[in-house]
């Protein structure tokens, strides 16, 4: 690496351009927090690595990192999301904003021990024991002391259930009040985000927890603010089966016919969303965030992936209740679980019929275009977003440069990363480390 003036020249072994496309022989120049060129290199490759635009993470829960190996205890035989979620409530009641804060900022430390440099935090547990709104500043503040980029995804969630039940226990933590109450609020999230790493978008947690007629408005306060829109959908089957109670229809459905999706919103899960559904779901330019660990741990079930992709909807990743942080091995399961189920392989190729670029691009390019930032791929413009993977780590010996994407994929984790860059600034190793 060289240091010309106000720039830096980054000239690894490997790069992995836009397509999934894995180059040598090239150099990266940067200039402030952006990619300013991507070009053959001029002089010999200076670091044994294969660089990657950075992981994005567009579904985290950070507090939910203090569960972790909590709630693995069966005395009944089988727990299920709802046994699960009487833990997550008990850890809920425990935190106030100092707890919280240390609680986020090992989440997000360990996201950037894993190569993720962009994270999407699905907020929604806004309130300490004696300060309404006061885990909102925590959870930026803890982004902020990490170094990672975070959008705030700033939630709504008003109600107990589609029968309009009131918050109870824990859940009352999550009460955003008036929608006059929640904007305010996203104004003053917006007020302590810090620097140009921070951003704030509003959001919906659920159909089951905000009504179908605020959820409409407040989708547009979104589009007014010109920012993503995430919301989780159709993660149990009780879930439909409510809203259908209910509304006498599925909540994607419900979603559709409101006129709630578009090319910014982002519906998290889908585990148990019909191919009918997910059809007009793509029509209308929706993206999906897939939680493998997640989806795993908690026994949801097993998405509909071959209608997704056949429909063409965009796939991001997340890791939702971070019991586990490594982007590669939910990409791993993205793929292995299909295979698993439908008894075949190569569930997610691309256009030369490999997984590599086609599960790349859902840890990163996806991810991205998921959270509204402009990152994900290493392309003249983009920001400085890197994870830098160890060429000769033991996990990668023996590997052709023409299968390495897949290596990494689906046969590394966090042990083979060799460094993390944010916005140009390396938070983890790096070329001089």
């Amino acid at each position: 690496m060289s240091d010309p003036g106000d720039s830096t020249i980054l000239r690894p072994a490997l790069a992995v351009l836009p397509g999934g496309r894995v180059a040598s022989n090239v150099e990266i120049e940067l200039r402030g927090d952006r990619i300013a060129e991507v070009r053959d290199a001029t002089a010999p490759a200076d670091w044994n690595v294969c660089l990657l635009p950075g992981f994005v993470n567009a579904h985290s829960h950070a507090f939910q990192r203090g569960l972790r190996g909590l709630g693995e205890s069966f005395p009944d035989g089988t727990g299920s999301f709802f046994t699960w979620r009487e833990s997550m409530y008990a850890l809920v009641e425990s935190l106030d904003p100092d707890l919280c804060h240390a609680i986020c900022r090992l989440a997000f430390e360990e996201m950037l021990d894993a190569g993720i440099t962009t994270v999407g935090e699905f907020h929604y547990l806004h309130h300490g024991p004696d300060a309404d709104w006061a885990l909102d500043a925590a959870v930026l503040a803890a982004a902020s002391d990490a170094g990672i980029r975070l959008v705030l995804l700033q939630s709504d969630y008003v109600r107990g259930g589609f029968d309009d039940r009131p918050l109870a226990g824990g859940q009352r933590r999550f009460d955003t009040g008036s929608e006059t109450d929640f904007v305010a609020a996203c104004e003053r999230a917006v007020a302590h985000a810090r620097g140009p790493l921070q951003s704030v978008a509003p959001i919906v947690h659920s159909t089951r927890a905000v009504p179908i007629d605020r959820i409409e408005r407040m989708r547009q306060v979104a589009r007014s603010l010109g920012t993503a829109f995430h919301l989780h959908l159709e993660e149990v089957v009780a879930e439909i089966d409510d809203c259908r109670a209910t509304h006498g229809t599925t909540p994607m459905r419900l979603l559709l016919d409101r006129g709630v999706v578009d090319d910014r919103t982002t519906a998290v899960h889908c585990t148990h969303s019909s191919p009918e559904d997910l059809r007009d779901f793509a029509a209308a330019g929706g993206m999906v965030c897939l939680c493998p660990n997640t989806e795993g741990n908690l026994g949801d079930g097993i998405p509909d992936l071959a209608t997704m992709r056949a429909a063409g909807i965009p796939i991001a990743i997340g890791t939702d209740l971070n019991s586990r942080l490594s982007p590669t091995e939910d990409l791993r399961w993205i793929e292995y679980v299909q295979r698993i189920h439908r008894q075949m392989r190569g569930a997610v190729i691309d256009a030369n019929a490999r997984i590599g670029g086609a599960l790349f691009d859902i840890g990163t390019a996806h991810g991205a275009r998921s959270l509204g930032v402009e990152s994900g791929e290493i392309a003249p413009g983009t920001l400085a977003d890197f994870a830098a993977i160890d060429l000769d780590h033991r996990t990668l010996a023996g590997v052709s440069p023409a299968v390495v994407l897949e290596a990494i994929i689906t046969g590394t984790g966090p042990e083979a990363m060799a460094g993390t860059c944010v916005g140009g600034r390396w938070l983890r190793g790096g070329p001089s480390a």
